[in-house]
């Protein structure tokens, strides 16, 4: 089985910042977007592994569409941009994953920069102006290997 490294760039120049566990978006405030994270997975112990996804599987009280506005905002790309992350993201999840499998509608196609190393995953925050709570979500990686 193999494991899972996410590792988190600087969103301006795309240098490895390092491996993390939490994905920490800060303070933010009501009516805004959080600045974006931009991560990738490193999967070792494969020789192989293709048909990346991620999926939103909690929300903490934050509502994920409003009508056709996302507020989990998600992009992927094959090289870093720092243009890509220096502004909200226009893309986003269109639901939760309630079923918690791989086969998920909501889920998100991320796709691979080598056999072993995701894209570069881009992801922002938009809070609604009548949020005032803290809260946290969660999301789960899902692929497949040989």
């Amino acid at each position: 089985m193999p494991s899972i490294t996410i590792r988190e760039y600087n969103p301006e120049s795309g240098a490895l910042l390092g491996n993390i566990s939490i994905l920490a978006f800060g303070k933010i405030t009501s009516g805004t977007h959080s600045r974006v994270k931009v991560i990738d997975i490193v999967f070792e112990d494969a020789s192989a592994v293709g048909n990346i996804k991620l999926g939103l599987v909690a929300n903490g009280g934050i509502t994920v569409t409003t009508g056709s506005e996302g507020h989990f905002g998600i992009v992927s790309t094959a090289d870093f941009s720092a243009s890509t992350a220096a502004s909200p993201l226009s893309t986003h999840f269109s639901g939760l994953n309630t079923t918690g499998t791989s086969s998920d509608s909501n889920n998100f196609s991320v796709g691979n920069r080598s056999s072993t190393v995701s894209k570069y995953i881009y992801l922002d925050i938009e809070l609604g102006s009548t949020t005032l709570d803290s809260g946290n979500g969660a999301y789960k990686v899902f692929f497949d290997y040989s």
